[in-house]
């Protein structure tokens, strides 16, 4: 299996990559000392903090789309027009 090291976890994280996250979720980490060990576990810890960051924010931007839709039908029921 592929292997990650501090270096590459850490940017993905600083930088809020989402797409570098995904492909290091995939691999292992890579270290030679207990503090690097320690080193990225803080960092796997952040980047899931960051995806349930973003996960809450695509959940939120759901159910606004959802709101406005059934608004939208709603509308479309009542036959009003909104056209200009």
């Amino acid at each position: 299996m592929e292997k990650f090291d501090l270096n590459e976890i850490k940017v993905a994280v600083i930088n809020r990559n989402l797409d570098k996250l995904k492909e290091l979720s995939f691999k292992e980490p890579s270290f030679s000392t207990f503090e690097e060990a320690k080193e990225i576990l803080f960092y796997i810890q952040k980047a899931n903090e960051i995806l349930k960051e973003e996960k809450k924010n695509i959940f939120n931007q759901m159910q606004e789309i959802k709101k406005l839709r059934k608004f939208y039908e709603s509308q479309q029921k009542g036959n009003i027009n909104f056209k200009f």
